[in-house]
């Protein structure tokens, strides 16, 4: 199975690529309404989920947690609905699946702070 920080760097690089192609998109097309949404896909997708998987490369044991898998899975479901609904209220559309988004990126953030804060110290 994959290690989880491969995971979180693989789906953060993923995030880059796509914001980077979205990004030239804005500008050949002049779409700049969208420019809060290029910015939370880069921040909310790409920095954040980078910066977990880092962690957990520096903290290896909290992979051994039951919560990390369950952690990751919503912290990026939370990510795409939240960019997802950002994109859609910059097209003048509802604020529904931004809010939904924003819960459930805030779940998966806490989860990351529970799994740091619970961590068991590695052994000297």
């Amino acid at each position: 199975m994959r290690k989880i920080s491969d995971a979180y760097i693989l789906v953060g690089l993923t995030w880059l690529v796509l914001g980077m192609l979205f990004g030239i998109w804005l500008g050949v097309t002049q779409q700049f309404q969208f420019a809060n949404s290029h910015a939370h896909w880069n921040l909310v997708g790409f920095a954040i989920s980078v910066m977990f998987g880092l962690i957990h490369r520096a903290y290896p044991q909290l992979a051994n947690s039951r919560l990390a898998w369950p952690q990751f899975l919503v912290y990026e479901l939370g990510a795409i609905l939240l960019v997802l609904g950002k994109v859609i209220v910059d097209a003048e559309g509802s604020d529904v699946v931004v809010k939904l988004g924003s819960v459930i990126t805030v779940i998966g953030g806490a989860g990351m702070l529970a799994l740091f804060a619970m961590r068991k110290s590695a052994p000297a």
